[in-house]
């Protein structure tokens, strides 16, 4: 059989693994516990022993592998493959990963950020399949992005490009996890939808009292979308001033990428037309009328495959750049 190449998503928790044919077919996937709390050398066994099983499970050895991509939390330096020292990586202190797994693995290995391989994978296999511009918002905890530009992700000459989720929204705003203020992603992910919940908690009448009991702790999105489904005003009025926040930041895509898709990624987006459908209206109003009527933005089409789909892809990607 042709060569295949191996995506690898590495998470706090668990691993992702896929096996992708260079004609882009899936071939197998798995996932294990990546074994964070062990430092970097459990992880890169944890990642080594998935790759390896899953090749065995499906009739293959490393001799059928082209190359292998591997996703990691940043921050990094995507072209040397060192990752420096993620928050959710214990004991990470610029560890050489591309170089360490290519002597564990024996073929070329390539590392880049999360959130890149996941637009990257959305663009080559889901929801931006045949296009040439894409953005990818992944809505989750926080809020991450990717882009890619007529075929190329938009990394940056530092790597740092399409930190989507520090666009700034608000001067003197809400305080974001980067120690910064006013960015997208203190009002636009689910921990933005629970602050904007915990603003007018005092006086609002709101059935997320009685199923928090009245502890703002217990919020998270999940209670929120929950209670706008089932008809509660101000949970209704929550969502809607979230996902206006979303729109706004796509809208600010539209106006500076001119991309065909914009696509929404992580498990906001389980909401469905409750989302999406105030999410366009907002980047109507709000882009340029001829970049607006263009683009389209949807719902990823890999689920929660984006990340390790993408993994593969940017590999096969990197390789060939090399191989030219």
């Amino acid at each position: 059989m042709s060569k295949v190449i191996i995506g690898v998503d590495l998470g706090g928790t668990f691993v992702k693994t896929a096996i992708v044919s260079t004609e882009k077919k899936i071939i197998a996937k798995a996932s294990r516990p990546s074994d964070a709390d062990g430092g970097p050398k459990a992880v890169m066994d944890a990642m080594e022993a998935s790759v390896r099983d899953l090749l065995a499970e499906n009739g293959l050895t490393m001799d059928n592998v082209l190359a292998a991509g591997f996703g990691a939390p940043g921050p990094m330096n995507w072209q040397t493959g060192i990752v420096y020292s993620p928050p959710n990586l214990p004991g990470w202190k610029d560890v050489p990963l591309a170089a360490d797994m290519s002597k564990r693995l024996g073929v070329p290995c390539y590392v880049d950020n999360d959130a890149n391989v996941a637009c990257y994978g959305e663009f080559w296999m889901g929801a931006g399949h045949g296009a040439e511009s894409v953005v990818v918002f992944t809505l989750g905890t926080g809020v991450g992005g990717g882009v890619v530009v007529f075929g190329q992700l938009l990394r940056g000459i530092d790597g740092t490009a399409a930190e989507l989720g520090h666009i700034k929204v608000m001067r003197d705003g809400r305080m974001c996890g980067c120690g910064s203020k006013g960015c997208l992603e203190a009002y636009a992910s689910v921990t933005g939808m629970v602050r904007t919940a915990e603003e007018k908690w005092a006086e609002a009448e709101t059935a997320l009292k009685a199923m928090t009991g009245g502890d703002t702790e217990m919020l998270d999105g999940k209670i929120i979308y929950e209670a706008a489904v089932a008809g509660d005003a101000y949970a209704q009025w929550v969502f809607d001033e979230t996902a206006t926040w979303i729109g706004l930041g796509a809208a600010s895509m539209v106006n500076m990428l001119n991309p065909e898709r914009i696509i929404l990624c992580g498990g906001m987006i389980a909401a469905g037309d409750m989302l999406f459908d105030k999410v366009r209206e907002v980047v109507k109003a709000n882009a340029f009328e001829v970049p607006v009527k263009r683009c389209q933005i949807l719902p990823a089409g890999l689920g929660g495959d984006s990340g390790v789909i993408g993994c593969a892809g940017c590999a096969l990607a990197r390789w060939q750049e090399d191989n030219r």
